[in-house]
């Protein structure tokens, strides 16, 4: 595979083939802060992402924090893991039903070396109907979404050591492209209508993609991979 963002595409396609319009893969670490932001992958709207993550919903979302635990592919529906949904919890759900993500499929992802990943999908379907999909394609995606955690994991460092292609999001773009204007991370949240905490976010994301540390050694990077002119 070339670079991240042709496996993201050949993903998107195997999974709209099976009926899945949208995705979801977010990296699972045991061991990161509270503040720390979630590594996510996705389809999904960029609204519904930088909410997401502004809002901390990572540390709440029963999906992230129950799913690793279990073995086989589930409903969203039907997930209880013995728990009663907090009200926090609870808005949450509204919320992302209001985005159009009230139902779909968590794929419990553990991958080599002990790492764990969550991938969650939805398809134009009905509770119902997605159940059957899941009985008829459970096996399917997930081994799917193992071997996509797999090979998303190795372009990821790839990436990070310099050693392969670096695929940036159209938002990780949009901010390494105002950080070479000289804008501080406030500046580029107003002008991207974003929190600064989201350009923090990306900004995070594209350091450990170029394995940089300064704003300096970011920009350098950038232009001697061609993504932004000097």
């Amino acid at each position: 595979m070339a670079d991240l963002a042709a496996l993201e595409a050949l993903f998107s396609q195997v999974l709209a083939d099976l009926g899945f319009r949208e995705w979801a893969y977010q990296v699972i670490r045991a061991e990161a802060l509270p503040d720390e932001k979630p590594v996510i992958l996705t389809t999904f709207s960029d609204a519904w992402r930088d909410h997401y993550i502004d809002s901390g919903y990572h540390l709440i979302d029963p999906v992230i924090l129950k799913g690793p635990e279990q073995l086989l592919p589930f409903t969203w529906s039907g997930m209880s893991f013995g728990i009663e949904p907090t009200q926090e919890q609870k808005s949450f759900f509204a919320e992302a039903e209001a985005f159009g993500l009230g139902e779909g499929l968590g794929i419990p992802v553990h991958g080599v070396h002990g790492s764990l990943a969550m991938v969650s999908m939805v398809a134009e379907e009905e509770t119902r109907r997605l159940t059957s999909m899941l009985r008829c394609h459970g096996e399917e995606v997930h081994l799917i979404s193992l071997i996509f955690h797999n090979l998303a994991r190795e372009l990821m460092s790839l990436g990070r050591s310099g050693r392969g292609p670096i695929s940036l999001s159209a938002r990780e773009r949009e901010c390494l492209l105002w950080l070479a204007k000289g804008k501080t991370r406030w500046e580029i949240s107003m002008i991207l209508c974003i929190s600064e905490e989201t350009v923090k976010f990306h900004l995070k994301n594209i350091r450990a993609k170029f394995g940089a540390f300064s704003r300096h050694e970011i920009i350098v990077q950038a232009v001697r991979l061609g993504l932004i002119s000097p």
